[in-house]
């Protein structure tokens, strides 16, 4: 089944074609730098160069697509820009697979990315489109790759607003694997699919493994939500999004996203990937030392 894909040089995109071309497809891209796409892509994908916010070259670009996979970067216009593309394909009849937030989360009063989640999940659920959501828990490769390992390379140990809760992380390649079977059937079609890791896993045992792996001693340091709010925004990020991670670490403290499903090994048969294949994985490929 075509698909066009939309955010696909993000964290998630880039998994999602590639998961397609396994499975046979052959995915669209709508991307503003297509020079860029085709070099990350090659042959095998059809790159439509184009804005996502334009209404014309959303239509044009979905033009005899079975499905569109709707993500686009994490933003304070967000709910603006994905709001848009359901008002183009509105009365299409094309499927719209969004990627949207922590399950936990998505509440009308929840943290400000959820919440236009939330307003997001309510528009597509009530316009007439054939839709499936999708709703990851936190990425290994974002919540570990990209915060707690160059922590580690650069102090030596994991700043830890959590207390003793833990996070049921998943791969970005399992939400990948997830959507790209999504897109080409239609077995999912109107729900609502929560997708996490095989176990919630504290920051402590996340320091542990590491430190396993790495041969060297990984400290854990305690931390206020307001000490990491403060911290945020003395490194210069915006004061919406400082407050946006405040609440979601409030939620993580208290054990809103220590829950498992079982979606990703009912719809690709596969289980998910470990904290512990992970670690494996990046630590061989980048080693980290103190």
């Amino acid at each position: 089944m075509p698909a066009l894909i939309l955010g696909a040089t993000g964290n998630i995109g880039p998994h999602v074609v590639d998961e397609l071309r396994r499975l046979g497809d052959t995915p669209r891209v709508l991307v503003r730098d297509g020079q860029r796409a085709r070099a990350l892509f090659g042959p095998d994908v059809e790159v439509v160069a184009g804005d996502a916010t334009d209404s014309d070259a959303i239509r044009a670009a979905a033009e005899g697509m079975d499905s569109v996979f709707l993500l686009s970067p994490h933003s304070f216009t967000m709910a603006d820009l994905q709001l848009g593309v359901i008002r183009a394909l509105r009365r299409t009849g094309i499927r719209i697979i969004k990627l949207s937030g922590t399950a936990s989360a998505i509440t009308p009063d929840g943290p400000l990315a959820c919440r236009e989640h939330w307003e997001i999940e309510q528009v597509l659920e009530g316009s007439g489109q054939p839709f499936v959501i999708l709703r990851p828990n936190s990425f290994l490769q974002v919540l570990v790759g990209k915060l707690m390992l160059p922590g580690i390379h650069s102090t030596g140990k994991i700043i830890n607003p959590l207390g003793t809760a833990g996070i049921s992380m998943i791969d970005a390649r399992d939400v990948g694997a997830v959507a790209a079977r999504v897109l080409t059937s239609h077995a999912w079609d109107g729900q609502t699919l929560s997708l996490t890791g095989p176990r919630p896993v504290t920051y402590a045992e996340i320091a542990e493994a590491v430190s396993a792996r790495r041969g060297v001693p990984v400290a854990v340091a305690d931390v206020t939500l307001d000490q990491v709010h403060a911290s945020l925004t003395a490194n210069g990020m915006a004061p919406w999004e400082a407050e946006h991670f405040r609440e979601m670490y409030e939620l993580f403290a208290a054990g809103a996203s220590a829950f498992v499903t079982d979606t990703v090994r009912e719809v690709t048969g596969n289980e998910p990937r470990t904290i512990e294949a992970y670690l494996d994985e990046t630590l061989a490929a980048e080693p980290v030392t103190a």
